[in-house]
């Protein structure tokens, strides 16, 4: 079962979208960001806000398990810095995430500074936004949620 500071996390930063819509990137995407089949149109599909969460719960649950198999998983000492490693492989997906070399090499080695530093480098930065990016490396670098 997902933390529910993570699920808030990502409610307020993906937004709740009941008709299908493209992202960013172009892709088809559904409720809290939840990645639909782009073999299909999706033009006019809708959900129910409890579809939404409950969608969103089950993809949390699947980036938490592709998060808990990577080699920094063990590294990750806090549920905050745990969920911020989660939320990343929910936004990306975890092959996007296992290009982030040096942010992932700084988790390993627990220099959260660098972790912080080397999150804030690349095009994902662009893609999600400052305020978000922000967060989760503040999340690395602190380990704990702010007041």
């Amino acid at each position: 079962m997902a933390d529910p500071r993570l699920l808030a996390d990502l409610q307020k930063a993906e937004g709740c979208r009941l008709v299908a819509y493209r992202d960013i990137n172009g892709f088809w995407s559904l409720g809290y960001g939840h990645f639909l089949d782009q073999s299909i149109d999706w033009t006019g599909q809708e959900w129910t806000l409890d579809t939404a969460r409950q969608t969103l719960a089950l993809d949390v649950d699947g980036a938490a398990h592709d998060a808990a198999s990577l080699p920094e998983w063990s590294q990750l000492d806090t549920p905050c810095r745990q969920n911020a490693v989660i939320e990343l492989v929910f936004n990306m997906g975890l092959h996007t995430w296992t290009t982030f070399k040096l942010t992932r090499a700084a988790i390993q080695a627990q220099d959260w500074q660098a972790a912080h530093d080397n999150l804030l480098i690349g095009p994902w930065q662009s893609e999600v936004g400052p305020a978000r990016s922000q967060r989760l490396a503040g999340y690395l670098l602190s380990g704990s949620y702010s007041p």
